[in-house]
């Protein structure tokens, strides 16, 4: 079972999703992870935690994921594929370019896909705890379109095919490598489709009205939103 805590930042969602994972995890494998780049998990967990899956007790583990890290790999991996296919200087300009992808939203995004693909999925329950919702629906987002755009780059490369063989089987390797990119989304996509989703909310009236958003735009890909937590606490000091 996936299950995905969602919400404005500052309502909880990091706490309330442990607090589930360490419930889970009495009789169940659980994993929780963190794609909100800024990770709180260590913290409340009071271990350093990262980019591998750490263990936190019996049965219960944690990740928090690097997308900057994921994202520079992924970028040098294309670099690598592009440039057996461009002269220098387009060569040049692309990878100049790659250093202001780099820290795109798309990039960061296109990087935490890529990072949850890889995290193994023999655990009994999956606990994702995400980012604020404007970057939350922002991952989403690309999520949901990146299958569409590399099914796109994948049939200009059958055309190429068709016009010239010879060219196709010099590039087979970036071809094989975009159908594997886009299996990967669809993978991954498949994981979102099939989760759960909460969201956390307080009392504000801005977090309700950012919280009725989230709401709209998860039913818009028809995500399973299995119910809305209020979490009335207050630190006072």
């Amino acid at each position: 079972m996936n299950i995905v805590f969602c919400g404005k930042g500052g309502v909880g969602k990091s706490t309330i999703s442990s607090i589930y994972a360490m419930e889970f995890s009495k009789d169940k494998k659980t994993l929780i992870i963190s794609i909100d780049q800024d990770h709180s998990l260590s913290i409340i967990f009071n271990k350093e935690i990262g980019n591998e899956i750490k263990e936190i007790k019996k049965n219960l583990y944690a990740i928090e994921l690097d997308a900057q890290k994921i994202a520079n790999n992924y970028i040098n991996e294309v670099l690598e594929n592009l440039e057996s296919i461009l002269n220098k200087k387009a060569f040049e300009s692309v990878k100049n370019y790659s250093k202001f992808l780099l820290n795109s939203n798309i990039a960061l995004n296109t990087a935490i896909i890529y990072g949850i693909y890889k995290i193994p999925k023999d655990f009994d329950i999956i606990i994702i705890d995400t980012p604020p919702s404007h970057q939350f629906i922002s991952f989403l987002t690309t999520l949901f379109n990146l299958p569409k755009n590399l099914e796109i780059i994948l049939k200009i490369y059958e055309n190429w095919k068709n016009i010239s063989e010879n060219w196709a089987d010099k590039n087979l390797k970036n071809y094989e490598s975009l159908k594997q990119k886009h299996e990967i989304a669809l993978d991954v996509q498949n994981f979102f489709k099939n989760s759960y989703y909460y969201i956390i909310i307080n009392p504000q009236k801005v977090v309700i009205e950012v919280s009725y958003k989230l709401e709209e735009f998860l039913k818009s890909y028809k995500l399973n939103i299995k119910g809305i937590i209020l979490n009335k606490f207050k630190h006072i000091l």
